[in-house]
């Protein structure tokens, strides 16, 4: 059956995978973002291995069919609004910290 997409060969298939992870394909194309999808979807990433406690993995499957988003996007929203807590509350303790210059 012929196909409308241009000719490669495996090789260069297989060199594109760098440029995939670097979010510059050049054969294969990202997927489209959906309309309630944010940029932050599109970054490079890289998969990563974790050990989770049953109760946790039970939660991150509820919160997945209760928000209908993928857990890897969810945990990667947990992680930067933690992130972004943690950076808040330590903002008035490295202010202070600072202006007395003790460490």
């Amino acid at each position: 059956m012929q196909s409308n997409k241009p000719a490669f060969t495996a090789d260069e298939f297989i060199d594109d995978a760098n440029n995939y992870a670097l979010g510059l394909p050049r054969i294969v194309s990202l997927r489209q973002l959906l309309p309630d999808e944010d940029d932050t979807t599109r970054l490079p990433m890289r998969h990563a291995t974790f050990t989770l406690s049953e109760e946790a993995i039970a939660a991150l499957n509820e919160l997945s069919d209760l928000t209908g988003e993928a857990k890897s996007k969810l945990i990667r929203r947990l992680i930067l609004r933690a992130t972004q807590t943690v950076q808040l509350e330590l903002t008035p303790l490295l202010k202070v910290k600072n202006k007395t210059g003790s460490e």
